[in-house]
């Protein structure tokens, strides 16, 4: 049977005015291609903080994280997607996020596609609005174009409805045509983008942001005021089972919504489904 425990996951960030360092003039926009993928056309016009004409505020209100595959490894077979998707309705998700990740030179599989399936029918059938991400490593790509490829061949596969990229504020500074065009991919598709920032910015173009809440309250929401300063959208705050109080202590106007994360496993001596469902829900 597969058996899951909820862990913390750790790390900081901070924020800074976009004319430091990551900053770039407006006309470096137009870095990279950015072709709508051929038969998903989208009627409304993308807005930040969007993913499909909807605002992420309610999209984040149970984001939770649920690793299945990454870089070229099952951390779940395959086999157990039934039992995942059960697991995870369960726990009445909004967001189901970073069930895959993949390297840049990974393409979807059947498997994938099967899997995703799956997991996504059973928990639309309790959330029916339900969305789901794909994680990317932003300073893996080697080129704007090369995302870009990668980006419209996992659309094809899995159609994510949004896109969280790891390393995303050290690309802006790095590798700006990889931001810049995975930004643009992404809005030409309806889709929303964003991702981890452990620095004092985050790209312009980005409709989420994701931090990570091993911190003291007093630095979390020093983070997230001057992150906010910068641009007013919702972030993602990964936590464990015990760490979404201190979002409460926030100040208003701070859009923050905890990312819980499970690690995943198909062997965990002592531990069931429905404990962990209970002790998640605590």
């Amino acid at each position: 049977m597969l058996l899951l425990l909820i862990v913390a996951c750790g790390g900081t960030t901070r924020g800074a005015p976009l004319e430091s360092a990551g900053a770039r003039p407006a006309s470096a926009r137009a870095t990279g291609s950015a072709a709508p993928v051929r038969g998903r056309a989208h009627a409304h016009v993308h807005l930040p903080g969007e993913v499909r004409g909807v605002r992420l505020y309610p999209v984040f209100a149970r984001a939770i994280i649920a690793p299945m595959y990454l870089d070229g490894r099952w951390l779940v077979p395959p086999d157990s997607a039934t039992s995942v998707g059960a697991f995870l309705a369960s726990l009445s998700p909004t967001l189901v996020s970073g069930l895959f990740s993949f390297a840049p030179e990974e393409a979807p599989t059947e498997t994938h596609r099967r899997v995703l399936n799956t997991v996504r029918q059973a928990v639309r059938e309790r959330v029916p609005d339900a969305r789901f991400d794909v994680y990317l490593d932003a300073l893996a790509y080697p080129s704007g174009p090369s995302v870009v490829e990668h980006m419209r061949t996992i659309t094809e596969q899995l159609e994510p409805d949004l896109w969280l990229f790891t390393r995303w504020d050290r690309a802006d500074r790095e590798n700006f045509a990889v931001v810049a065009s995975a930004s643009n991919q992404a809005h030409a598709n309806g889709q929303a983008i964003g991702g981890t920032t452990e620095s004092l910015e985050i790209p312009t173009d980005s409709d989420f942001g994701v931090v990570l809440g091993n911190v003291l309250p007093r630095e979390l929401t020093r983070q997230l005021t001057a992150l906010t300063a910068i641009h007013a959208l919702p972030y993602l705050v990964t936590v464990g089972e015990s760490g979404s109080g201190m979002l409460s202590a926030l100040p208003s106007g701070i859009h923050a919504f905890p990312h819980w994360r499970l690690a995943m496993h198909p062997e965990l001596p002592g531990l069931t489904i429905p404990q962990a469902t209970a002790r998640f829900r605590r």
